[in-house]
């Protein structure tokens, strides 16, 4: 009987954590940015359509990109301030002595 009483009150919080989770990252993350821009080509936008959720995961997807490629150039570029070579081949840094 405790058992039960202890399992219940672990599966209500941890449903209610999963339920702000998935509020916050797809209603607000995905579907407010992908509202967002499609706001601006067009006045007659569904807040809750499949066209707003794909062009939110298409800006995140862009996003990451864009930043895991911005650390990369920003390694490349530590390695040259410190008067090193940056070998793209192995992509590492060589110092010279």
């Amino acid at each position: 009987m405790p058992v039960e009483i202890v399992g219940d009150v672990f599966s209500g919080i941890f449903r209610f954590i999963l339920r702000i989770f998935v509020e916050v990252i797809f209603e607000f993350l995905i579907k407010g940015v992908g509202y967002l821009f499609c706001r601006m080509f067009g006045r007659k936008v569904d807040p809750d359509g499949l066209t707003v959720i794909i062009v939110g995961l298409v800006i995140w997807g862009l996003v990451i990109f864009g930043g895991y490629q911005l650390l990369s150039f920003l390694e490349i570029d530590s390695c040259l301030d410190t008067g090193g070579k940056y070998n793209y081949e192995l992509k590492e840094c060589v110092l010279s002595d």
